[in-house]
């Protein structure tokens, strides 16, 4: 914590942001703002989709919905985290094990949000784009860690 407010009270943005750094205060900090790209991407693509493509109709669009928006906002969330986050190159695979890897923690994240949507819109009625805020803030904590601990964790 120390090493991310030092950085912020220098205002040395690039420390803050793009110099390699195995500090998790640090880089889950960046995880967030990359995260916070990722989400308006997603959130995005889900509310056009929904909105334009499906006519906020009930049912199953919501789910397909998504899902598009899902694969939209793990490409973004990749390639950003590639360039902010987890710079170093996975040890345990080599890149397309790593995508896979990470698409398929994003799939266990997207499987989190689908049970929230079902439950909570579906069942209880509430909206799905305040069912979709809360779940991604469930599953950013879900996606970092396992990331950080299947993918880039230090053999």
């Amino acid at each position: 914590m120390k090493e991310l407010f030092s950085l912020i009270v220098k205002r040395d943005f690039k420390g803050i942001f793009y110099e390699k750094t195995d500090n998790v205060i640090i880089q889950f900090f960046r995880y967030c703002f990359v995260g916070g790209i990722a989400t308006v991407v997603e959130g995005g693509a889900l509310w056009l989709i929904q909105y334009f493509l499906f006519h906020e109709k009930k049912g199953l669009h919501v789910f397909i919905a998504q899902t598009i928006a899902f694969i939209l906002g793990l490409i973004a969330n990749y390639f950003l985290s590639k360039l902010f986050v987890f710079q170093a190159k996975s040890e345990r695979t080599n890149a397309a094990g790593e995508f896979l890897t990470y698409g398929v923690i994003g799939v266990a994240g997207l499987g989190i949000k689908w049970l929230m949507l079902w439950a909570f819109n579906k069942q209880l009625g509430w909206h799905y784009m305040l069912v979709w805020l809360i779940a991604t803030a469930i599953v950013l904590i879900w996606n970092y860690a396992a990331r950080k601990v299947i993918l880039y964790r230090k053999k």
